[in-house]
């Protein structure tokens, strides 16, 4: 009984959960008139592809969305993931006076503290004054800016753990902080290094304030783009179920062929002895 009862709750959640994407998708499949009628239902009155059809037509720019989307998610991923690994490091190992190192820490927490609209306005003219305004340049810079101290508080736990001894060991054979850190720590904990890429990429993909902000024409990401639907003369919700439904699934297939190096890195480090 108790096993029925739990199976069902989670068959509930599950519903729960995926019960808007279902609904977005086939939304992208739904006719216009169908958004207008007072008794349409969830289900559409007939299949139609015109929006993707639309999206995706050669002359279309969703192609140009697209790719900056891939080039900045990319480049923050590598950038965050690759400074946040080198800072987190030497937060963990370097020993300042004055706990120096907690407050530098803590100064990297402070950042995903305050709201985003705080910080989109001075990253707004100091691209401008810099000549990087709606250029991707600007779009990884303000992500890099967001995704960094999350970066650094993941992998400073991992690295806070990692046995010590491993590297006294090293340090008697003569290896430096450098090829200790390359040859010893990275590739044991190279789950970590793969949790922070996830979770960085993903925040980078579905960042719409920052890049709307520093992004607004020719840099577009796709969610950025997905806001231009919503036009003077009504919202088009074809094209943008549409497009929600092309934001949303390379996430889901994504985080599919990732879970394992997911779980692995957020379990890592859980069970000490």
């Amino acid at each position: 009984m108790g096993r029925s009862v739990r199976a069902a709750a989670i068959m509930v959640a599950i519903g729960v959960a995926l019960a808007p994407f279902a609904l977005l998708f086939l939304n992208g499949f739904r006719p216009a008139d169908d958004f207008l009628s007072a008794g349409a239902s969830l289900w559409p009155s007939r299949f139609t592809t015109e929006h993707y059809a639309a999206l995706f037509a050669p002359d279309s720019e969703t192609w140009r969305y697209l790719g900056s989307s891939v080039v900045v998610t990319a480049c923050t991923t590598v950038i965050a993931v690759g400074f946040g690994c080198l800072a987190a490091y030497a937060l963990a190992r370097i020993r300042l006076p004055f706990r120096l190192s907690r407050v530098l820490a803590l100064a990297f927490l402070v950042v995903r503290f305050y709201p985003k609209i705080v910080i989109a306005l001075p990253y707004f003219v100091l691209m401008r004054r810099l000549g990087l305004l709606d250029t991707r340049a600007a779009v990884i810079i303000a992500h890099v800016s967001l995704t960094l101290p999350f970066a650094v508080w993941l992998l400073l736990a991992f690295f806070e753990e990692f046995p010590r001894e491993l590297e006294q060991a090293a340090m008697i054979d003569g290896c430096g902080v450098l090829r200790r850190f390359v040859t010893i720590v990275l590739p044991l904990t190279t789950p970590a290094l793969a949790t922070a890429a996830i979770l960085t990429a993903l925040l980078s993909w579905n960042e719409f304030l920052m890049a709307s902000a520093v992004a607004p024409v020719q840099a577009k990401t796709l969610p950025v783009r997905i806001a231009s639907f919503i036009t003077d003369k009504g919202i088009l919700f074809g094209d943008m179920s549409a497009m929600g439904t092309v934001i949303v699934l390379p996430v889901v297939l994504f985080a599919l062929l990732t879970q394992r190096w997911l779980v692995r890195g957020l379990t890592a480090g859980a069970v000490k002895g």
